[in-house]
């Protein structure tokens, strides 16, 4: 069996709303056989109603308020919630499951996703990119991009200790004045024996806050 969690902060806006519905559907097309997390942390409650998607509603958590709080950029804001979100549902998966897809909620599946691209026993991403920001600043030399990425069910642990890793690391980079995210921090904790990097992942949409659209 195959989980998709799809991570999602609506906070009222109708775009986003649409393009959520979007990833939803798309992975209903491509994957009918795939079960749906979303894992939706707007700040207030949100009106989702959508087929066969159990919906798992993160707003009104005090850590994200918290986040929130702390008025830094809104890549800070952004990383800080999708990185906590993602440990907190992975602790939730049953291992029914034999591999787990993370996709954000503004991508939709494309005609080059392919299951085969996912082996077992391994974290998949497309292949890694180099940063755009010095050493003393960003603290790793490469990003695995988040768009989509897979687990198989067997290395689920590792990758909530890489996450826990991450979300210490960013908090703290952060609050001394540089910059991190999620991509660097699986780049930089990412166990090196579990990662497979794949040519294409099969996925289109636009770039969080950004108008512009990548097609991996």
């Amino acid at each position: 069996m195959i989980l998709f969690i799809v991570t999602s902060a609506i906070n009222n806006d109708n775009l986003r709303l649409q393009e959520t519905y979007e990833t939803l559907e798309s992975i209903h097309r491509r994957v009918p056989i795939a079960s749906i997390w979303l894992l939706e942390s707007s700040l207030e409650a949100q009106l989702i109603e959508y087929p066969r998607v159990n919906v798992i509603p993160f707003w009104g958590e005090d850590w994200i308020k918290e986040i929130h709080d702390k008025n830094k950029d809104i890549g800070f804001l952004k990383s800080a919630i999708e990185i906590r979100t993602t440990i907190e549902a992975l602790k939730k998966v049953p291992t029914l499951y034999s591999h787990i897809f993370k996709i954000s909620g503004r991508y939709v599946l494309t005609d080059n996703f392919d299951l085969s691209d996912h082996p077992a026993g391994k974290v998949t991403f497309a292949r890694r990119l180099e940063t755009g920001y010095a050493m003393d600043q960003v603290g790793t030399d490469g990003m695995l991009m988040t768009r989509l990425y897979s687990m198989c069910v067997t290395v689920v642990p590792k990758v909530i200790e890489c996450l826990e890793k991450v979300e210490r690391f960013h908090h703290k980079q952060w609050d001394d004045g540089r910059v991190f995210d999620i991509e660097h921090g699986f780049h930089k904790f990412l166990p090196r024996d579990i990662l497979n990097e794949t040519g294409k992942i099969g996925v289109r949409g636009r770039i969080g806050h950004l108008h512009t659209f990548v097609e991996d």
